[in-house]
């Protein structure tokens, strides 16, 4: 009885307040398709077109017209079409105003024409072309002018396929125009569709195109032409995602592979509702209603707080409840806790004043907890680090205020003070952090190859004469001696041959200059000498040759085992005694290190692979003077690499080359053409030291590290 008194007081109040509000009403819809495919409907008024006002959504595609001062005289609120990808149309009064809302497959172009006392609209195909040929008499003050019609249908001029980053698979379709209405959707699994309306598709491009060779998730693009335009059929293979974007006169769709777990990730954060699919029709039904039948359907226990009041109008077909439920409670500002099975709803406000009080209250218990005490034996790490840690040393405390944590360093134990609470909370942190560390066996081979080549030759002259008491040394790298004559006593036999001997106790005589063949060669290696001895001269000659190779490998193998995240460092050179002045003008006798050394610092990372930072540095003594300090050569790698377990990774580079030559002549002989080769002495060598180091990480097993 009350719902009828209320049907027929709203009657009564919109029969007073229709003459001064609505100017007109609409009286008829009537609908058919153009023949491009476009829907056309023609609106039919009591009093002439009123003023009209409309706007699109694209998501959900939806077209909204408002007409002004006009009242529903429809039969019916909600017609199914299927037509011209509108779907449905449903008229709704307000006031002063009726809307019509349109549900569209996507997002169409829409125009509207005013003929006489109707008003014709245009929804899809080519924009207005059958409203344009229309006659068109001079429009209402709110109806938009019929749009140009262009000469020609939008037509594709290329279609190209490319693979991008990461493997994606791009298909790029220009057109000759802008504007284009594009709608891609995925109607199936590795299925996605582009339908192009109104746009022609010639006959060069009107084939299957096999992309299978690109390596991409998409294998085959098929173009179709049809009546209302063109649909591109994309097949694709394994799982992707698809975004498509639309610039200018250039529509682009891209597929990207990824994998499942990434696919169903991307989904929810596209649409996060996982609910059991509900459909709900109401209008002017209670919020608390609407909050029991979602319950009652969940199978979840509800409560509502008494500010849970209101009514609200709902049609939603086939969605997830929680959807459903998040629609209700944010129209009227609510907002839900789940706890278990038990849903509370309430004004978010009230949510939120209970939690603060919640809060609150345990911080005040927390307060007035008693304190109990905990002796924690640390098994792996140092407990002054995890001491630290509980304290807040590195920006995060577990402690509250009014616990404290010491440490016994002579037996790595924590003794910790606070809440019962609170201890628990330290002992679980403690549990995932006192942990055995994994270990790193880091071989290494350093491997120094020498290799050098040495040539001599020259030819070393020495003349001595006693009576005139002359010396001539030829080209030696020695210091000719003077006075040679002094020393040689004898005389000469019948064959004219000289005998004698030299006074010369040291010997000092014959190094280079004046040879004397009786002391042979100063360096006997690959030379020859000989001498010829008169009455009073002493003629003697060396000829040196000397070429001379040497090649040498020096291996070492150290091996060292280190902790996750430590450095480990092997060393091995040589150390040097100097003199130097220390205060007081006194001697004082320091040391000087030459180094081959290796830093390996390994990382595990969590699929069992090694990052190691290497340091690599390389030191040799150069020739100093005797008690100077003597200079160092110094050469240094420093990298990082990202290895597999038991994978060899090769640091070279650090060559050195010595190359020396050497040229001693007697002037003017020594520069005489062919001749001068007796006069000159040459020496020419080339020496290469070059150090590989090649380093083998292997990750110890527990059982491996022990034994």
């Amino acid at each position: 009885m009350r719902d009828v008194i209320r049907i027929v007081g709203g009657l009564c109040l919109a029969l007073v307040a229709m003459p001064g509000l609505a100017a007109t009403a609409l009286t008829d819809l009537d609908f058919r398709q153009g023949e491009h495919g476009e829907l056309l409907i023609d609106l039919s008024f009591s009093e002439g077109v009123p003023e009209v006002r409309g706007y699109r959504l694209d998501e959900p595609a939806r077209l909204t017209l408002d007409l002004t001062d006009t009242t529903n005289a429809l039969e019916r609120r909600r017609i199914d079409l299927g037509i011209g990808g509108v779907e449905q149309v449903t008229a709704l009064e307000a006031g002063s105003r009726t809307r019509l809302v349109f549900n569209m497959d996507g997002p169409l172009p829409y125009d509207t024409v005013q003929e006489g006392g109707r008003l014709r609209l245009v929804i899809g195909g080519r924009e207005s072309a059958s409203a344009a040929a229309a006659p068109s008499p001079e429009p209402a003050a709110a109806s938009r002018p019929a749009a140009a019609v262009p000469s020609a249908m939008p037509t594709i001029t290329d279609i190209d396929f490319r693979r991008g980053e990461e493997g994606a698979g791009r298909l790029i379709v220009t057109f000759d125009r802008a504007g284009i209405d594009a709608r891609v959707r995925e109607p199936g699994r590795n299925r996605i569709v582009a339908e192009l309306s109104g746009v022609e598709l010639p006959e060069a491009y009107n084939q299957a195109l096999d992309v299978t060779d690109f390596g991409t998730p998409i294998q085959r693009i098929t173009p179709r032409s049809g009546r209302d335009g063109v649909t591109l059929e994309i097949e694709g293979s394994g799982e992707f995602a698809m975004l498509s974007t639309q610039s200018g006169r250039q529509l682009t769709i891209e597929a990207q592979p990824v994998t499942r777990q990434e696919r169903e990730q991307r989904v929810r954060q596209q649409f996060p509702y996982t609910g059991e699919r509900i459909t709900l029709n109401f209008q002017d039904i209670e919020v608390r209603s609407v909050l029991a039948i979602i319950a009652d359907f969940t199978g979840l226990n509800l409560v509502a707080s008494d500010s849970v009041t209101g009514e609200v109008t709902l049609n939603l077909q086939d969605v997830p409840w929680d959807q459903a439920l998040d629609l209700v409670l944010k129209s009227h500002g609510l907002a839900s806790r789940q706890e278990g099975n038990v849903i509370v709803v309430a004004p978010a406000s009230e949510l939120a004043n209970i939690e603060r009080q919640q809060l609150e209250a345990r911080a005040q218990a927390e307060t007035l907890a008693p304190l109990v005490s905990e002796y924690v034996q640390v098994k792996y790490a140092r407990a002054e680090d995890l001491a630290q840690l509980l304290r807040g040393g590195e920006g995060f405390g577990l402690l509250s205020e009014r616990g404290r944590v010491a440490v016994d360093a002579r037996t790595n134990t924590l003794l910790i003070q606070d809440t019962a609470d609170q201890i628990q909370e330290i002992l679980a942190t403690l549990e995932q952090l006192d942990v055995a560390v994994r270990q790193v066996q880091i071989e290494a081979r350093i491997v120094i190859a020498r290799d050098g080549v040495t040539q001599e030759l020259g030819v070393n002259w020495g003349a001595s004469g006693g009576g005139s008491r002359f010396n001539l040394g030829g080209a030696s790298t020695g210091t000719p001696i003077a006075g040679f004559g002094d020393g040689l006593t004898g005389q000469r036999d019948g064959r004219g041959q000289f005998t004698g001997e030299f006074d010369d106790p040291t010997g000092s005589r014959f190094e280079r200059g004046g040879l004397a063949v009786d002391l042979g060669s100063a360096n006997p290696m690959t030379s020859f000498s000989f001498g010829y001895l008169s009455g009073d001269i002493l003629l003697d000659l060396e000829l040196r040759a000397l070429e001379s190779e040497n090649k040498s490998q020096t291996i070492s193998q150290p091996r060292v085992i280190t902790a996750n995240q430590r450095k480990a460092t092997i060393i091995q050179g040589e150390e040097r005694a100097f003199q130097s002045i220390g205060e007081g003008n006194v001697p004082q006798t320091e040391f000087k290190e030459a180094e081959l050394s290796l830093e390996v610092t390994p990382q595990i990372t969590p699929d069992n692979r090694i990052i190691m930072d290497l340091v690599v540095k390389n030191d040799s003594f150069r020739e100093a003077a005797v008690g100077q300090a003597p200079p160092i050569d110094t050469n240094r790698i420093e990298t990082q690499v990202l290895v597999d377990n038991g994978e060899t990774v090769v640091l070279g580079g650090i060559l050195t080359t010595e190359q020396l030559s050497r040229l001693a002549k007697t002037p003017f002989f020594g520069d005489l053409p062919v001749l001068g080769r007796l006069f000159r002495y040459n020496e020419s060598s080339n020496q290469k030291v070059e150090l590989l180091v090649f380093i083998t990480p292997r990750i110890l097993e527990d059982g491996l590290a022990i034994r």
